[in-house]
C-alpha cells in the first residue's frame, strides 16, 4: 500500500508540473490573439489576412518515428509506431521482412504497437501499407540492429553480474575489452569470435551503453544495453561464473534492498574449524583464492540480522546471494552493517484501455462476448493483473473499487490503471460477470487480453498500453493425474490447475484454474471456461499441474508435478513422474548439532535439487544442494564469533523438499528457481525438534 500510495503522489506531482506547463502554452491567454494597440482588427469578408491559418499536419497517411528506435539482431523489442492515418489493416516491414499481423496493433490512427522480427545488425527502412487505400511509406534507416545482445540485461548497482555478450558477425578475440556506462568489466572470457563473458563494475542506476573492443576489429558500441537497477524479481542471486579452479567469489546483497552487505560472514567449507572464513568489503565483495579449491565447495553467506543461506557442492567460482532480513524489532536500529538503505524500490504505473471489438473503427465498441447479467446482484466486470512468475500462484479476486465497467471512460475503450514493479512487465485482463452477493465473490470469465513486453520505469506513469480484448475464455482441459497412493500420514486428495504461459517465465493465473478432489481419484478431471490459444495466446501453452496433499489444509505430507505445457485442449493430459515424500533423518524430531543433514529418498530418485530450510524463531536458514545429495556437512554457526548470525537456540521446524526442474544445471542455479513456482515437480515433508 505504501509503495501505491508514495506512487500516486509522484504521479500527482508530474501532473501538476504538466499543467503548469500547459498554462505557459500561447493559444488560450493573451499574446497571439491579442487585438492590435487594443482594439478589434478591422477584417473584410474575403480578406486573405483572415482567413484561417491551419497547421499543415502532412501526409494523411505517414509514419513519423519509432520507440525503441534500436534492438538487438534476435528480435523481440515491443516499438511503439508515431503517425498518421493507421488502420487495423496496417502492414509492417522492418527492411524485407514483414512483421506477422498477430504481433501488430494499432489502437488509434496516429499509433501502432509492433513486435520486432529477427534481422542483420545495422539500420534498416522500417516500411508500412494500408491494404485498404494500398498506400505504402517508408521510414528510411527507421531502426537500428544491434550487433550484440547482453545477457542478463540488468543487474545490482553494485556490480558483480557475470554476463554474456553474444554478438552477430563480430570477431572478438582474446584480449578483448568490455566497459559498461565507461568503466571496465571484470574476467573478460572470450570463448567464441560472437561470444564472450564479464563480470559488470558497480555503477548507478539506469541504462548504460557497452562497448566491446577486440583487437583488430573496430569498436562496437549498443546503447543502453545494460540496465543497473535493484530488481526485486529474485533472479539476480546464484551460482554463475567458470569451473572452480582456485578462487571463489561471494557476493552478499540485501534482499529486502538490493544493496551491498559489508560486513557479512563468508564460510567456505562444511566443517567450520577448517572451512576459509572472510568477511565481505563494504562493496559486498569477498573473494578467497586457494589452491586447494577446486571441484565442489560447500559456501555459507551469514550476517547479523540476515537470514543466512548455505551452497552445498559449488563446482562455479562465483555465488551470489540475496539475504532476507530477519524481522526482530532489535534489527531496526541500522543493522546489519551495510553500504545501503537509500535504494528502495519504486513502483511503476501502467494505463490505457480495454478495447473490445464490434465498435466502429477507431471507437470504443460493446463488451463482445461478454453476457449482460442475469440477476439484479450481477454486473459485467474486468480486472488487469501483472504476469505471475509462478503458474502454482492462487487467483485473487480484486476489490470492487478496481473493476472496469461498460461505464468506465475512454475513447477507443475503456480505461484502466495497474500499478506494476519497475522492468519489462507484461498484464493480462479478464472479462466476465461478477456476482458479490456471494461469499467468496463469483467471477465467471469470458473474454481475454494479453500485452507482452512494457517497459516500466521506477516511479513513472507509462501510458497508452491498449489490451485488445479478443480471445474467448471458452475451452475445456481434462486432466488425467496418476499420484502416488495414499499412506498413514497422508496424502489423502489432489489439487489441480491450470494456468496459461505468457511467455518464459510468466503465467495468467485463472479464475477458475484450481479443483480439489479426494483420493484415489475416480477418474479425469475438468476445467471448463479456459482460454483458447489464439489472438493473444497464439503461440502460448496451457501449464497444468496437480498435488497430492494431506488435510483440509491441503498440507504435508505432500508430492506435487507442475508446469506441464501442452498446447492440446480435447484429450485428457497425462499427469505423471511424482517425486517421492523425502524422510528426515537430522535434523529430525530430536536435538539437532547444527552441523548435519541427512534424509532418505526412497527410490526411484530423479530430483535435480534438494532445498532444506531449518527456521528458529524469526530465523530460517536455507541450505541448498543437488538433488542426489541426502548427507552434507554444514558450519555450525554458533561458532562464528561475535553477534549472533544463525538460528536461536530452541525450538526447530525443519522442512525438506525434492524438486525437478526441467534444463538445470546446478552449476548455473538462480534464484528464482529456488522458489516452488519454478519447479516441474517436487515433493517435500516436515519435522519438528529442537536446537
Amino acid at each position: 500500500m505504501a509503495r501505491r500510495v508514495a506512487l500516486r503522489l509522484a504521479v500527482l506531482a508530474l501532473a501538476s508540473a504538466g499543467a503548469a506547463f500547459v498554462a505557459c502554452l500561447p493559444g488560450d491567454g493573451p499574446g497571439l490573439l491579442d487585438p492590435v494597440e487594443g482594439g478589434s482588427p478591422n477584417l473584410e469578408l474575403g480578406d486573405p489576412d483572415a482567413q484561417r491559418r491551419d497547421v499543415d499536419l502532412g501526409d494523411p497517411f505517414g509514419i513519423d518515428g519509432l520507440f525503441p528506435s534500436h534492438g538487438p539482431f534476435t528480435g523481440g523489442t515491443r516499438a511503439s509506431l508515431s503517425g498518421r492515418g493507421f488502420s487495423p489493416k496496417l502492414r509492417v516491414w522492418f527492411g524485407d521482412v514483414e512483421i506477422d499481423g498477430s504481433r501488430i496493433f494499432a489502437s488509434d490512427p496516429t499509433r501502432a504497437a509492433v513486435m520486432t522480427p529477427a534481422g542483420a545488425p545495422g539500420p534498416v527502412d522500417v516500411r508500412i501499407r494500408d491494404d485498404v487505400t494500398a498506400k505504402e511509406r517508408v521510414l528510411k534507416q527507421g531502426f537500428v540492429y544491434d550487433a550484440f545482445v547482453v545477457a542478463p540485461d540488468s543487474g545490482a548497482t553494485s556490480g558483480g553480474t557475470r554476463v554474456s555478450i553474444t554478438g552477430s558477425g563480430t570477431t572478438w578475440v582474446t584480449g578483448a575489452s568490455v566497459t559498461v556506462g565507461g568503466k571496465p568489466c571484470d574476467d573478460v572470457v572470450v570463448d567464441a569470435p560472437t561470444h564472450l563473458f564479464c563480470s559488470t563494475p558497480g555503477g548507478t542506476p539506469g541504462a548504460k551503453d557497452v562497448v566491446v573492443r577486440s583487437p583488430g576489429a573496430a569498436d562496437i558500441q549498443v546503447r543502453d544495453a545494460f540496465t543497473y537497477s535493484d530488481s526485486p524479481d529474485g533472479y539476480r542471486g546464484g551460482l554463475s561464473g567458470g569451473a572452480l579452479a582456485g578462487r571463489i567469489r561471494v557476493l552478499a546483497m540485501s534482499a529486502a534492498t538490493g544493496q551491498p552487505i559489508g560486513g557479512a560472514k563468508i564460510i567456505v567449507g562444511g566443517v567450520y574449524a577448517t572451512a576459509f572464513k572472510k568477511d565481505t568489503a563494504p562493496t559486498g565483495v569477498a573473494e578467497i583464492t586457494d589452491a586447494s579449491l577446486t571441484g565442489a565447495v560447500t559456501v555459507t553467506v551469514a550476517a547479523k540480522c540476515q537470514q543466512p543461506i548455505t551452497f552445498v557442492d559449488v563446482p562455479v567460482d562465483t555465488v551470489t546471494a540475496y539475504l532476507a532480513p530477519e524481522l526482530d524489532p532489535a534489527c531496526a536500529e541500522g543493522d546489519p552493517p551495510s553500504t545501503g538503505g537509500n535504494g528502495g524500490r519504486y513502483g511503476g504505473e501502467i494505463k490505457g484501455q480495454l478495447v473490445f471489438g464490434g465498435g466502429l473503427e477507431f471507437r470504443r465498441g460493446p463488451w463482445g462476448g461478454v453476457p449482460g447479467p442475469s440477476r439484479p446482484t450481477e454486473r459485467q466486470a474486468a480486472y488487469v493483473f501483472e504476469a505471475s512468475t509462478s503458474p502454482l500462484a492462487g487467483f485473487r479476486l480484486p476489490s470492487a473499487a478496481e473493476a472496469i465497467t461498460p461505464e468506465a471512460p475512454g475513447s477507443v475503450g475503456y480505461e484502466y490503471s495497474i500499478v506494476t514493479y519497475p522492468g519489462n512487465q507484461t498484464i493480462y485482463a479478464i472479462a466476465g460477470l461478477e456476482d458479490r452477493s456471494f461469499d467468496p465473490p463469483r467471477f465467471t470469465p469470458y473474454v481475454m487480453g494479453v500485452v507482452r513486453g512494457i517497459g516500466v520505469p521506477p516511479a513513472t506513469r507509462v501510458e497508452g498500453v491498449d489490451i485488445p480484448m479478443k480471445t474467448l475464455v471458452d475451452h475445456q482441459v481434462t486432466l488425467a493425474p496418476s499420484p502416488p497412493a495414499p499412506g498413514p500420514r497422508g496424502p489423502d486428495r489432489f489439487l489441480s490447475q491450470v494456468a496459461v504461459t505468457l511467455g518464459q517465465s510468466a503465467y495468467a493465473i485463472l479464475p477458475n484454474g484450481t479443483r480439489v478432489t479426494p483420493l484415489p481419484l475416480l477418474g479425469p478431471i475438468s476445467f471448463v471456461g479456459v482460454p483458447s490459444l489464439d489472438e493473444s495466446l497464439s503461440g502460448e501453452s496451457y501449464v497444468v499441474g496437480g498435488a497430492a496433499v494431506s488435510g483440509p489444509s491441503l498440507g504435508i505430507p505432500a508430492s506435487v508435478v507442475s508446469r506441464i505445457r501442452t498446447s492440446q485442449a480435447n484429450d485428457p493430459i497425462a499427469i505423471g513422474g511424482y517425486l517421492p515424500v523425502p524422510q528426515l533423518g537430522q535434523p529430525g524430531a530430536g536435538v539437532w548439532s547444527g552441523s548435519r543433514v541427512d534424509f532418505v529418498a526412497p527410490p526411484p530418485v530423479a530430483a535435480d535439487l534438494t532445498l532444506v530450510q531449518v527456521t528458529s524463531g524469526l530465523v530460517t536458514w536455507t541450505l541448498v544442494a543437488p538433488g542426489a545429495k541426502t548427507g552434507f556437512d554444514v558450519p555450525d554457526l554458533s561458532l562464528v564469533p561475535g553477534p549472533r548470525v544463525g538460528l536461536s537456540r530452541g525450538a526447530i521446524s525443519t522442512t525438506v523438499s525434492l524438486a525437478r526442474i526441467e534444463q538445470f544445471n546446478y552449476g548455473k542455479l538462480r534464484y528464482g528457481q529456488l522458489q516452488v513456482g519454478a519447479w516441474n515437480a517436487h515433493a517435500f515433508d516436515s519435522l519438528s525438534g529442537a536446537y
